[in-house]
């Protein structure tokens, strides 16, 4: 290849690399004015260190948070979140979420290759459909704290 079409490829993975970072600071602002404000004593249930994915697509299913996700419970939502640096690619495997307790359609237990898990279906403003299969430390507290019924009908 001759210098010239070097640098044009430079140049080209330069502005790929800046569009995709722009891309994932976009998510990470739109993730933080999301942020619910609430005080200590309305936590119903907290865990700092659950496993989960996301169900939306292939990539959200392989690309699960391991021992990196923050699970708050209160008396009017479920906040699924995580800690800087991961917060920064979270919202790229759409694992940021803020979910009204009403809003929440069904919860089941799931296990897949010898791991227990919860499966949380819910429905947004826009009535659209989303699955997290969440893996907290305490499952049994876990769906407690969410003072919904278990749908025990389905193993996923």
């Amino acid at each position: 290849m001759s210098p010239q079409s070097d640098s044009a490829f430079d140049y080209l993975g330069m502005i790929a690399s800046v569009a995709f970072f722009g891309y994932l600071a976009w998510l990470y602002i739109r993730a933080l004015k999301m942020k619910p404000r609430f005080v200590p004593t309305e936590v119903v249930f907290q865990e700092w260190f659950a496993s989960g994915c996301s169900q939306k697509n292939i990539l959200t299913r392989l690309g699960s948070a391991r021992n990196c996700l923050r699970l708050v419970v209160t008396r009017s939502f479920l906040w699924v979140t995580t800690w800087f640096p991961f917060s920064l690619i979270l919202p790229f495997y759409d694992l940021e979420h803020v979910i009204p307790i009403e809003a929440i359609l069904s919860v089941r237990r799931s296990s897949d290759f010898g791991m227990s898990g919860v499966l949380v279906t819910y429905q947004d403003a826009t009535g659209d459909k989303h699955t997290l299969k969440l893996r907290p430390k305490q499952p049994d507290a876990f769906i407690r704290s969410l003072g919904v019924k278990i749908d025990n009908e389905k193993l996923a």
